[in-house]
């Protein structure tokens, strides 16, 4: 047990680490190739939240864990809104401006139903894979028309600002590096939670949708403790609900795409979570506005007590 607990611990590790240096590469590169801000935004809302995830489901996908790959997807967003958005409505109440309220959360709100109804009788094919990628991209290119593309300077820092100042091969490096951690990352991650399913006698799906999301949560629930730590609850909110997107749409096409996925481990209790969960927010976006703290609270505890029927 001690060598899938060290698999699982090194393969977040791999995960977050790999996502940070791919995402840093390919904005300097993007930056030195003059791509405009659209194409970088779109680089680092699809790079930024949805690597780790990416790459542990479609691994899975391709060696045969369906219910792992389908898991991590639907237990990520899952983690999402449980832990994340209820971790920071703790720490400080998270209001929902009117751009995620009439656009993002909409557009969240729909790819979850079509995830939902896909995974439904337990099985993604190609062609709902298809479907979820165009959905994706269709929504991505939607919410940039509408509100904008991301702030670069706010999601990478001073290291936007000189990116041209660093060298491309330092860039590549960065890229190729990222990429291989997230491949190790994502293979410890599939490899330790399979086997600590069988070790604890549970199904593969139940580590996806608990211990799987929540290490490729990692990202977000770190960039969400960011911004509530600055208070910019706009950026803390929006990173749910861009993950949630892509998670959908990119993460659970891409993997249909690439290998068919037999689901039926993930039944109808964390799929109607995640939909419940989705509705939540939404509801809570038009009335009162914001996520309270006991909001909060009472999310944090529903995962809890979802987790231990779970498991049981």
């Amino acid at each position: 047990m001690f060598l899938f607990l060290l698999a699982i611990t090194g393969g977040c590790l791999g995960l977050y680490f790999g996502g940070d240096l791919l995402l840093k590469g390919a904005s300097a590169i993007g930056r030195k190739l003059g791509w405009s801000a659209a194409v970088i935004g779109f680089v680092l809302i699809s790079l930024g939240t949805s690597a780790p995830e990416l790459f542990v489901s479609a691994g899975a996908a391709l060696q045969g864990y369906g219910d792992v790959a389908a898991g991590n997807v639907v237990g990520s967003n899952i983690v999402n809104i449980a832990i994340v958005l209820g971790l920071g409505a703790v720490i400080i109440p998270l209001s929902i401006n009117r751009a995620i309220r009439v656009h993002q959360l909409p557009l969240m709100l729909g790819l979850t139903v079509m995830g939902f109804v896909f995974l439904v009788d337990g099985h993604l094919g190609r062609l709902e894979g298809v479907l979820l990628l165009i959905g994706a991209v269709a929504s991505i290119w939607w919410a940039m028309r509408v509100d904008g593309v991301p702030d670069l300077e706010e999601v990478l820092g001073e290291e936007v600002l000189h990116a041209e100042e660093q060298a491309a091969w330092l860039s590549m490096l960065f890229i190729l590096a990222g990429v291989l951690l997230l491949l190790v990352g994502a293979q410890g991650l599939i490899w330790g939670g399979v086997g600590l399913a069988k070790v604890f006698g549970v199904p593969d799906a139940v580590v996806a949708l608990t211990v799987t999301s929540i290490g490729t949560g990692l990202p977000e629930i770190t960039a969400t403790v960011l911004a509530v730590a600055r208070r910019d609850t706009d950026m803390a909110v929006g990173n749910v609900v861009g993950s949630n997107m892509l998670n959908i749409g990119l993460v659970l096409g891409f993997s249909g795409v690439v290998a068919p996925i037999n689901s039926s481990g993930v039944g109808m209790l964390p799929l109607s979570i995640m939909l419940l969960l989705s509705f939540l927010i939404l509801a809570l976006a038009w009335r009162p506005g914001y996520v309270a703290r006991w909001v909060g609270g009472a999310l944090l505890a529903a995962f809890t007590a979802y987790t231990v029927v779970l498991v049981q």
